[in-house]
């Protein structure tokens, strides 16, 4: 079974539908995983991020809480990092140059042996070449 990781970047412009290539992609992952042959994970702090994201790229309150009433309803495990798996993707995050948030999806991709899936092209350039990452344009 494929295991799919997906950071807030690319669950949020699937949820406001800001790119078709996007929303195709996330639709692909959704339908792998209802036919069993794919499981969509993330880390336990992507529900807090997805609502902040939704919180200021979402004007209406209304809009705010409809789109992430569409996040709740996802079957997407949240996972909880270890603190020696923590300590891991700080190390990483300093040897990449970027966030521990940004690196401890990808950490746990890693884990997994599965693939993260983003739209974070800065954090991309400076971990493409490390594997287990997928730039969603």
């Amino acid at each position: 079974m494929k295991n799919y990781i997906v950071d807030a970047s690319f669950v949020v412009k699937a949820l406001l539908s800001e790119k078709s290539s996007v929303v195709e992609q996330f639709e692909k992952i959704l339908k792998e995983q209802e036919n069993k042959k794919a499981k969509v994970c993330s880390y336990s702090l992507l529900p807090i991020e997805v609502a902040n994201a939704l919180r200021f790229s979402l004007k209406d309150k209304e809009a705010v809480e409809e789109a992430f009433e569409k996040f709740s309803l996802l079957d997407i495990e949240c996972l909880t990092l270890n603190i020696s798996q923590i300590k891991s993707a700080l190390q990483w995050s300093h040897e990449l140059g970027t966030t521990v948030y940004d690196t401890a999806y990808h950490s746990l991709a890693k884990l997994l042996d599965g693939d993260f899936y983003t739209c974070d092209r800065e954090y991309f350039q400076k971990a493409g070449k490390e594997g287990n990452i997928v730039l969603i344009k």
